[in-house]
């Protein structure tokens, strides 16, 4: 019986740009995404029929209309497989936190399924189901760094950071709806931050931690923290204990602080853990 263990990586935002509302009812963005080593760990297992998902987070949707559960029958349909698979979740990930988890997952499913069928599809054929599935997939599939642009489907890969940065990673215990945050964000009161784009560019290529958290940028912290002080507050608490820069990442309300070195982020890590129930020490790749 064929089985397959992925890694499946989340993802932060340095930069968020929404520019304005699409016609077909998406928003127009530009952002710069990061891979950081969290990960949700995705076990596929071929059967003989039907798709089976099971997860250790009740939270997480497992039924026929769950992302995790698209992304297999999409690629299944889509190739004629008569078998199923049997996918095992185990979640690491803040689920609805601005980090791509449920993406990330989309796109390991993707991956795994390819490979235990030996379907031999090309990065293209994955990218053009990812995209299908959710604007963040198609970055999931490569990960490292990249620009995102239009929708978010369209991905330029950058080199990756180097060094990699090492960064504090807070979630505050609740969940964001992305379509809420899109629907309710005042594009016309949202300060700009296609400034930072270009400064953003030079200080990755250039590597150094201090240039890139100088430019960090997200158009939805205003509404978010609005509504969920707590945000802000942990932005904050990031800044207080020396993060060079803080930000919420994607719609939120996961935070993340950008350390000077490992060493630095291992002492403030141990500090914020005894406050922090759901805290992690990452690094980029």
């Amino acid at each position: 019986m064929n089985a397959i263990v992925i890694n499946s990586y989340s993802k932060i935002n340095l930069i968020l740009n929404i520019l304005n509302r699409r016609e077909d009812g998406y928003h127009e963005i530009e952002t710069i995404m990061q891979s950081v080593n969290l990960a949700d760990k995705i076990t596929i297992t071929e059967k003989e029929d039907r798709i089976g998902i099971e997860c250790n987070n009740p939270q997480v949707p497992v039924n026929n209309k769950s992302l995790a559960y698209r992304s297999a029958e999409k690629i299944l349909k889509k190739y004629k497989i008569e078998r199923g698979v049997k996918i095992k979740i185990d979640k690491n990930i803040p689920i609805a936190g601005g980090m791509a988890g449920g993406s990330a997952n989309s796109a390991a499913i993707l991956t795994g399924i390819n490979k235990i069928f030996n379907l031999n599809l090309s990065n293209e054929d994955l990218r053009e189901m990812g995209e299908e599935l959710g604007m963040d997939v198609p970055f999931c599939l490569r990960n490292g760094t990249a620009l995102a642009l239009h929708r978010g489907e369209k991905i330029l890969h950058l080199p990756p950071i180097t060094p990699p940065l090492w960064i504090i990673v807070i979630n505050p215990g609740f969940e964001i709806s992305t379509q809420w945050a899109y629907n309710n964000i005042n594009l016309r009161k949202t300060k700009n931050g296609r400034n930072n784009m270009e400064a953003m560019l030079i200080a990755l290529k250039r590597g150094i931690p201090g240039e890139i958290a100088k430019n960090l940028f997200n158009s939805f912290e205003e509404l978010i923290i609005k509504k969920y002080p707590e945000v802000g507050r942990i932005k904050d608490r990031l800044l207080n204990v020396g993060a060079l820069g803080a930000l919420m990442s994607g719609s939120g309300p996961t935070v993340f602080g950008i350390m000077q070195n490992k060493e630095e982020a291992l002492k403030v890590y141990e500090r914020l853990k005894q406050e922090y129930k759901l805290i992690w020490l990452v690094h980029t790749f």
